[in-house]
C-alpha cells in the first residue's frame, strides 16, 4: 500500500457530499477515487460535481476495484451490515455511518467479518476523535470537577411529517433512537468510561410510521452513576450536555457535532472556558486517525466492538419501554 488511502463511496447520500468528501480532502493521506450508485447516471453526475475520477453503476463494482483501499458506507441503517461485510470480503477497510448496524447481532457479524478479513472498521461517531472531546476526557480524568456522578443530555429537533425521510422508515431501521439517541448513549459511555449496567426508559411511538420519535432514558453506570438522556424528533432544543461531579460541573454545547471551533465551560468554584480551534471540519480528525491506523498501525481510539455496545443499549431501551421496567445489562 502507498502512503495514501484511496477512498470509494457506496451511495450518493447527502452526508457524503456535505461532510465526508470535504473532510477527506482536508486530510494528509486521503484521496477520493470513486463513487458508486445503483443509478449509473446519478453516480456520473455526483462524480462530475465533486471531481471524483471514477463513477460506478453498482456497489459490487466499486468493492471489487483494486484501486480502492477504503470505503465510506452512508447507506440506510438497514443496509450497513450487508455492504460492510461484502466490503470486508473484498479486503476493503470501512468507515461506516452511525449507528453501526440495525441490531447488535448484525453489528457483531460485521465486527467478526472485518476481524477475519484483517480490515479496519470504524463507526462515524466522529466527535470521539475531535480535539475538544479528547480535551474533555483529559479534564474529567484529571478530576477538574471531582468524581463524576451524573450526566444530563438532550439531543432533539422537530422533524416534519408526513415525510419520506428514511429517519421515519421502520424497514430501513429508522426512528429517533437510531438517529439521535445513539449519539446520547455513545456520549454517556464516553463520559463515564464504562458500560451501563441498567436502563429505565420511555418512548413515544408514531402510530402512522411505527417508529419511535422521542425517548427518555436513565442509564445506570457502575458506582451508582447516572445519565439522564432525552432524544427525539418531537421537540426543539438542539443538543447540549451537562456533566456533574462532586466539586463542580461542565457545560458542553454541541457535544456530538463540534465544529472547527469548539468549547466547553468548567464551573468549579471559578468559571473556566476551554476552547479548541481544530482548524478543520468535524469529520477530518476521525478520518486522519482512521488513515493513520491503516497506514501506521496506530491503536484505534475507539473500536467497532465498542460501537456494537450502543446497539445493545438501544435494544435495552426498547425493552424497558415495552415492559415498563428497568432492564439490567450484563
Amino acid at each position: 500500500m502507498s502512503d495514501q488511502i484511496r477512498w470509494g463511496i457506496i451511495s450518493t447520500a447527502a452526508i457524503a457530499e456535505s461532510a465526508f468528501i470535504p473532510a477527506v480532502r482536508q486530510t494528509r493521506r486521503g484521496q477520493m477515487v470513486a463513487v458508486a450508485s445503483r443509478d449509473s447516471d446519478r453516480a456520473r453526475d455526483f462524480a462530475a460535481k465533486h471531481d471524483i475520477p471514477q463513477a460506478m453503476g453498482s456497489y459490487e463494482e466499486l468493492l471489487a476495484s483494486d484501486e480502492i483501499d477504503a470505503v465510506y458506507n452512508p447507506l440506510p441503517n438497514s443496509m450497513h451490515a450487508e455492504w460492510t461485510i461484502e466490503a470486508a470480503r473484498q479486503g476493503k477497510h470501512i468507515f461506516c455511518e452511525k449507528p453501526l448496524a440495525a441490531s447488535a447481532a448484525e453489528a457483531e457479524k460485521m465486527v467478526t467479518a472485518c476481524r477475519e478479513a484483517g480490515v479496519l472498521l470504524f463507526e462515524a461517531f466522529v466527535f470521539l476523535y475531535h480535539p475538544i472531546s479528547l480535551k474533555l476526557r483529559q479534564v474529567l480524568q484529571d478530576g477538574a470537577i471531582g468524581e463524576v456522578g451524573q450526566l444530563q443530555m438532550s439531543f432533539t429537533f422537530p422533524l416534519r411529517r408526513p415525510t419520506d425521510n428514511i429517519r421515519m422508515s421502520k424497514e430501513m431501521a429508522g426512528g429517533s433512537l437510531m438517529d439521535v439517541g445513539c449519539y446520547a448513549i455513545t456520549f454517556a459511555r464516553f463520559v463515564f468510561g464504562a458500560e451501563p449496567i441498567g436502563v429505565q426508559a420511555a418512548v413515544r411511538m408514531d402510530a402512522d410510521y411505527d417508529v419511535d420519535t422521542l425517548a427518555s432514558m436513565v442509564l445506570t453506570f457502575p458506582g451508582d452513576r447516572h445519565a439522564s438522556l432525552q432524544a427525539g424528533f418531537d421537540a426543539t432544543g438542539g443538543q447540549r450536555a451537562s456533566i456533574h461531579g462532586s466539586s463542580g460541573y461542565i457545560d458542553v454545547p454541541q457535544p456530538c457535532h463540534p465544529g472547527e471551533e469548539a468549547e466547553f465551560t468548567i464551573h468549579a468554584g471559578e468559571t473556566e472556558r476551554v476552547s479548541v480551534n481544530a482548524g478543520v471540519r468535524t469529520f477530518t480528525p476521525a478520518l486522519e486517525h482512521f488513515q493513520d491506523c491503516i497506514l501506521d498501525g496506530v491503536e484505534p481510539i475507539s473500536t467497532a466492538a465498542y460501537a456494537a455496545g450502543t446497539l445493545r443499549v438501544i435494544e435495552a431501551v426498547r425493552a424497558s419501554a415495552r415492559q415498563g421496567k428497568r432492564i439490567d445489562l450484563g
